[in-house]
């Protein structure tokens, strides 16, 4: 018998086990739901961006609480009942997946939730994302965060120059003289610096990480799975 025959007789043999496998894995998962004990959105597994730094893996509850930054862009009321700290980059594709499922719930369920968003850019895989961040602070500084966070996204970019950024600023109607001062200074390098901090210091590996009530869940939701976790904060006042 042909090396080759034995090779192709191995990969069959390897391919009939991991059929077999998958099928009583998503049996069982199957019946784990059915008797409560799964959820399919809260347990899909969602890809996201790795980071390369060492986050803590030593999270206090100190550190969770830091997470809401009176000087990060927020919406929504103070006092909502779900308070979201979303962990973003720019230039992140599953940032940008999960971009409008997130800024659709801030819309529909205005009174039960409060978004803040921290930024997390990494550089090392998305070339000008620290610059999107520091120009998106600038935007804040003119009280128009938002219009331009939501530009960025738009724009569908893995990296950015200044001619993207002076793009959207125009196209958001912002002063375009304080603008281009605020970033060519890097005043607002340090807010970034800050946010990576306080990041790593409650454990982000990677983006998008959301921190629902000091919840941790990584990786781009659907709008299905956002919902889903408010609503159980809301019935039942506790994690889900």
């Amino acid at each position: 018998m042909s090396v080759w025959k034995v090779l192709g007789i191995l990969l069959a043999i390897l391919l009939g086990i991991g059929a077999v496998l998958f099928a009583r894995q998503t049996i069982l998962y199957y019946q784990a739901i059915q008797r409560g004990e799964a959820n399919p959105f809260l347990e899909e597994r969602l890809q996201s961006t790795a980071s390369r730094l060492a986050a803590n893996q030593n999270v206090t509850q100190e550190d969770l609480v830091a997470l809401a930054d009176p000087k990060a862009p927020s919406v929504g009321p103070a006092d909502a009942p779900v308070t979201i700290v979303e962990f973003l980059d720019y230039g992140c594709p599953f940032c940008r997946q999960a971009f409008e499922p997130v800024r659709e719930l801030t819309v529909e369920r205005q009174g039960d939730v409060r978004l803040i968003i921290r930024d997390f850019p990494l550089e090392d895989l998305h070339p000008g994302a620290t610059r999107a961040s520091m120009a998106a602070r600038c935007a804040q500084e003119q009280g128009n965060f938002w219009a331009y966070h939501d530009k960025l996204f738009l724009l569908d970019r893995r990296s950015f120059d200044d001619a993207d950024l002076m793009q959207v600023a125009r196209e958001v109607g912002l002063n375009i003289n304080t603008f281009s001062s605020c970033l060519d200074s890097g005043r607002t390098r340090a807010l970034v610096e800050a946010d990576l901090l306080a990041g790593l210091q409650a454990g982000v590996q990677g983006t998008p990480t959301f921190f629902f009530n000091g919840v941790k869940v990584q990786g781009a939701p659907s709008a299905e799975a956002l919902n889903f976790i408010v609503d159980q904060f809301l019935a039942n006042k506790k994690t889900p």
